[in-house]
């Protein structure tokens, strides 16, 4: 993990678990949920597949942000 990542993850998101759902996700990210699918479709941001249910790591949204921000 580079330093700017590491410094992020420590700061973002702090009351989130490492992983976390959509509905979540939608929220980190202040947008709706046909949003939040359709990042999660595309790849923009890499999901979790466990079972029916869908999962995101908490760092793979930080990576998002920050490279959005660029």
């Amino acid at each position: 993990m580079n330093e700017m990542l590491e410094e992020a993850y420590k700061v973002m998101f702090t009351e989130y678990g490492d992983v976390v759902t959509p509905k979540e996700v939608a929220k980190m990210l202040g947008i709706g949920m046909k949003s939040t699918y359709a990042l999660l479709q595309n790849g923009a941001i890499p999901k979790i597949p466990c079972g029916r249910a869908i999962k995101v790591a908490k760092l793979s949204v930080i990576k998002y942000v920050l490279q959005s921000a660029q």
